[in-house]
Formats: C-alpha cells, structure tokens, sequence
C-alpha cells in the first residue's frame, strides 16, 4: 500500500473515532438534559397507610421540597427522617416515574391515654410516650385510669406492671372493639376492669389469659350489638363468661 493510501485510510480511521466520540458525547448530554427537564420536577406525592398523622405532618417531617428532579431525591433521606418520628412504626419511600413519589408508612398505633405529672400522655402497645398533652379535648382511645405516671418525656417507656398487663389486653383488641372501650381501670394488679361507651362494666379480671379475654370482649360485645342486648355488666374471671342483663 503506498504511503498516500495508508495516510488516508488512518484520517478515516480517525474521523470514524471522532465521529463515534461526538455521538457518544452528545447522547450523554441529551441524556443530562432529559433527565433535569421540568418532565421529571416531583408533582406527586402519594402517602399511603397513614391514619393519624396527616398527610401534611408526613411531607413536613419527610422535608419533600415543593419542586425538585426525582432523580436527585435521596429516598433514603426522606425515610430516616421519617423514621426518627415516634409516631411511625415503619416507612418506604419509592419513585414512580416520571414525577411521583410514594411514601408508605406503617403508624404506631396509639393505644391508650394515661395521667401523668403534668398532664396526659398516648402510649403505644409497647409502653411508648408518643405525644404529651395538658388536656384532653379529643379521646379516640380508651383513658387508663388507677394509676399515674411521673415526670414522663415524648420517647420514654414506662415500665408498670398493671399498666402493662392493661397494654396487653388493649393490643388483643379488634381496632373496632378498642374504640367502644372509654375506660380501663386498674383496682389492683390482680383486678382490672373496663367501661364501653354504652356504659357496659366489663371485669376482666387478673393478668391471665389476656389474649383470650380480648377476644372474648370482641365476640361479647359483638353479640350485644346484634341482639340489641341491655346488658348490666361482663364477667371475664371464669372460663365461660358471664354476661349480667340489667333489669328493666
């Protein structure tokens, strides 16, 4: 080959490589502009399995910013944030492109308002403080009563063995059946008794068999609903529960 052909077939060779550098470098750029386009700025954000926390208090304690590429949204961020929050048991956070974002979180679920030195606190199954108040305006969960708590803080974990043993009758309950009880008194370690919102007495007893005895209040109450019963009060002490009909 002479030394004029080989010269011009290396100048091709190198326009070739060139060429190919010059279409690789202008995807990459299309590429960078298509991603940081306005197509792909957050325009929804979806909070799935919330029920006490407002959709409002999961964005602001997530810290999702009104406008900002998905690409660029650190998921991880927003999901320790909002795992740091007591209320919230559990959390994931997903994209779905081309501009929404899904937060689903799992809630810890408040069981219970209890006194304490300075008011009334909401704890959680696990004994939990979740939220501190001075005075209850709005009671969604039943007030424990017999027994008062100290200089109790947000995040604390109050350590009371009736307190307890009424925790774990509470976490057996249907979310329906929890919501009918207003009241669970503690007389004694060994005697507890709770109070429906239809005015129902129901004992229940000692520490034994909680799980079962929740269970029995759900299937009680379920019946005195249904056979529009007037009933004076439950006993759960014995293994066939009596349930007293008041007199009219």
């Amino acid at each position: 080959m002479q030394t004029a052909e080989r010269l011009k077939v290396a100048r091709q060779r190198r326009a070739s490589i060139l060429a190919l550098w010059l279409a690789a470098l202008a995807l990459l750029i299309a590429f960078f502009l298509f991603v940081n386009s306005p197509y792909f700025t957050v325009g929804t954000v979806l909070v799935e399995g919330n029920k006490y926390v407002t959709v409002e208090e999961v964005l602001r304690v997530a810290g999702v910013p009104e406008r900002i590429n998905i690409f660029r949204l650190k998921t991880t961020e927003l999901s320790e944030r909002l795992i740091s929050d007591l209320r919230v048991a559990e959390v994931h956070v997903e994209r779905k492109f081309p501009a929404t974002i899904i937060i689903n979180i799992k809630e810890r679920q408040p069981l219970a308002f209890v006194a304490s030195q300075y008011g009334f606190v909401e704890i959680d199954r696990e004994g939990v403080v979740m939220a501190a108040f001075k005075n209850l305006k709005q009671v969604k969960v039943p007030i424990i009563t017999g027994v008062r708590l100290g200089n109790v803080y947000v995040g604390d974990q109050v350590n009371n063995a009736g307190l307890l043993n009424v925790l774990t009758y509470l976490a057996a309950l249907d979310e329906d059946v929890l919501n009918q009880l207003s009241e669970v008194n503690i007389k004694s370690t060994d005697e507890l008794v709770a109070y429906t919102t239809n005015s129902v007495y129901i004992r229940v007893g000692d520490s034994q068999r909680l799980n079962e005895k929740a269970k029995l209040t759900g299937e009680i109450l379920q019946e005195i609903v249904a056979k529009k019963m007037v009933v004076d009060y439950i006993d759960l002490n014995y293994t066939s529960p009596i349930i007293k009909l008041r007199n009219k």
